[in-house]
């Protein structure tokens, strides 16, 4: 059997180790544009506000605990050139492919309504506006669903890369500027909720429902990789694959740490609670950095994170209607046909995909959009309920036929992913008791 790294797609020329790696560069990268969205921004900041480090620890522990399920997207194309949604379907079955994406349709539309309220809130942070966020939102979803379709995943890459390093090193120094102001007990007493407690639970399971992101990340970031070998004619090989995710994934847990202590920094301290509302919540964390870094970072903060916003809205916008339109041609295709050739961007199905998850968007955004807490809360919840099913998939598709055993993950990585699916069970299964049976 020919070495991961030879197998290409084409007949490219030989590199030397770094411009091989270099080229990798690129779905690690949107999986931390596509990551740091309401996660951070929403939820971490609001951890913060609340209950100031208390669920600092809990945050950093979800993000090392998932990190198997996640990194098993990257690692299943670099071993078979194939995306995990192809492996499935050969490892389960056309019929769960079926029944992935038929739950994942309004889980995902649910997903974008979210970050698009988001964005509306910080542009309405930034300059006055007449229309309402919801409306602000759609029109925030038509541009880059546009884009998506116009400039694909070059165009992605290029801009997610831009943005995302820009509010990196912003977030970082407002991070450190904020370190002083921040009360480190292992759990303030003045958190608005005792440690065990429903409320803190309920509240810890929210916050760590999408972080650093719901699981299903795992399969856009293998159809990233897919395309990014297609577009480069070559197949990346493990080590390049894992060096691009864990630079993304390593990236999004120390940001997600930043939003948290600048929420406990700047607002638990002063005990600023967090606005109900898309925009006063925007404003909110547009006063962290100017609290910490001064006024006149206020417009360049704002226009960065603005940017990264609307950075995750068209990643997001690329991943969700990929990964379906993947779901329906892996459904389709005949069952003696192994490999998948299409390209899925401009295909017919990526976009009815796109217009159909933008339109049932658009109306989650004017039907359930009256309260911008408790419909976050929800998006949280639903992909935090989803994860130990998607991290069993992820599991046993990366160990499973399409895998040759000498190429399967470790016995480490898998004892790692084995204890991720059986905790994120239990907290599920203890939510579930929680909210409904007691």
């Amino acid at each position: 059997m020919p070495s991961q790294d030879s197998a290409s797609l084409g007949d490219a020329p030989s590199r030397s180790t770094y411009a091989k790696y270099l080229a990798a560069l690129g779905p690690g990268f949107l999986f931390a544009g596509a990551a740091i969205g309401t996660s951070h921004v929403v939820q971490s900041t609001r951890a913060g506000a609340e209950y100031g480090t208390g669920l600092l620890g809990f945050i950093l522990l979800a993000v090392l605990l998932k990190y198997p399920s996640f990194l098993f997207g990257p690692f299943y194309v670099s071993v078979t050139g194939q995306s995990l949604v192809e492996g499935y379907r050969q490892t389960f079955g056309r019929s769960v492919v079926a029944l992935f994406a038929l739950v994942q349709i309004p889980v995902t539309a649910i997903i974008i309504a979210a970050i698009a309220i988001t964005t509306a809130g910080l542009a309405g942070s930034l300059v006055p506006l007449a229309l309402s966020p919801p409306t602000v939102a759609v029109i925030l979803i038509a541009l880059c669903g546009v884009l998506t379709v116009a400039g694909g995943y070059r165009l992605l890459d290029w801009v997610n890369k831009v943005f995302v390093v820009i509010l990196s090193v912003t977030t970082l120094f407002a991070a450190l500027a904020a370190l002083p102001l921040v009360d480190w007990s292992f759990y303030p007493s003045t958190a608005i909720s005792p440690l065990w407690s429903v409320t803190t639970f309920v509240t810890l399971v929210a916050v760590l429902g999408l972080m650093p992101s719901d699981i299903t990340l795992a399969i856009m970031n293998s159809l990233w990789s897919e395309a990014r070998n297609k577009t480069q004619g070559r197949r990346s090989d493990t080590a390049a694959e894992k060096i691009d995710f864990n630079i993304g994934y390593i990236g999004a847990a120390v940001l997600a740490a930043c939003f948290v202590i600048m929420g406990a920094g700047v607002m638990h301290s002063q005990g600023v609670s967090p606005a109900d509302g898309a925009v006063g919540f925007a404003n909110q964390v547009i006063s962290l950095y100017t609290s910490t870094l001064g006024e006149w970072s206020g417009v360049v903060v704002g226009i960065s994170a603005f940017t990264v916003m609307l950075t995750t809205l068209l990643t997001v916008l690329d991943g969700f209607p990929r990964m379906i339109s993947a779901s329906w041609y892996t459904f389709i295709r005949p069952a003696d046909a192994v490999n998948e050739s299409r390209t899925l961007e401009g295909s017919p199905a990526f976009l009815v995909s796109l217009v159909g998850l933008s339109l049932l968007a658009v109306v989650i955004l004017y039907t359930l959009m009256g309260n911008f807490r408790l419909f976050m809360d929800f998006v949280m919840v639903v992909a935090f309920l989803l994860s130990p099913i998607l991290a069993a998939l992820n599991h046993f598709t990366a160990n499973g036929r399409t895998v040759p055993v000498a190429l399967r993950p470790s016995r480490l990585i898998n004892a790692w992913s084995w204890l991720a699916i059986a905790t994120l069970t239990l907290l599920s299964v203890g939510y579930v008791v929680v909210q409904f049976i007691m």
